[in-house]
């Protein structure tokens, strides 16, 4: 089943007042526009058009293209962070963590196609450094959680981590051109967890 995320952002976060409300329509139709057309192929312009937003208006709120995608690409990452944090929080060993964190990860942009183009097309440089930088963060840690209770025999190596979030992004990519698949994800988890060298006791 497909979620449509149109207008989640505007829909479901109380807006204080006006300048708010637009920022958040602006952030919406942003997310709409790079689903249909890619970074490359979309514009300013036709943000404002789909928002209704006067293009002067665009840059009380955003620098330019990269900014707004940027802040698009955090607002979705804080919803899945939220997400995968509780069903992380539901597990109680170093293994379950990590195999919670990916699998949630994925089932959960596996089934909303238009956050999942804004975070994969974030990781090739244009946009959205900082949520990369938070993802591998996050992997990170939970990784060496289960090096240090010796669950994961290996050395911690940041390249592992690139693996495994390659492994994701990948699965969700093939989720998203085809559909969603629990074959397809269940492959994702038994690759990384072989990364990782874990064996099930």
């Amino acid at each position: 089943m497909i979620i449509d995320t149109a207008y989640y952002f505007s829909s479901i976060t109380p807006a204080e007042s006006k300048r708010e409300k637009t920022h958040l329509k602006l952030i919406d139709a942003s997310i709409d526009l790079l689903y249909e057309k890619g970074f490359h192929h979309s514009s300013i312009k036709e943000i404002c058009e789909i928002s209704g937003v006067a293009n002067g208006t665009f840059y009380n709120h955003f620098i330019d293209k990269e900014d707004i995608y940027s802040q698009a690409a955090m607002y979705i990452s804080r919803v899945l962070a939220t997400h995968v944090n509780l069903k992380k929080s539901e597990v109680r060993t170093p293994a379950d963590v990590v195999i919670t964190g990916h699998l949630e990860y994925i089932n959960f942009l596996s089934v909303r196609p238009k956050w999942a183009a804004v975070l994969i097309q974030s990781t090739r440089g244009h946009y959205g450094r900082d949520v990369w930088s938070l993802n591998k963060r996050r992997i990170s840690a939970d990784v060496k959680k289960g090096i240090t209770a010796d669950v994961f025999p290996i050395e911690f190596d940041p390249f592992l981590i690139d693996q495994i979030m390659q492994i994701v992004l990948h699965s969700i990519g093939q989720q998203i051109i085809y559909a969603p698949s629990k074959t397809i994800t269940k492959k994702a988890s038994i690759a990384i967890m072989r990364l990782l060298k874990y064996e099930e006791s």
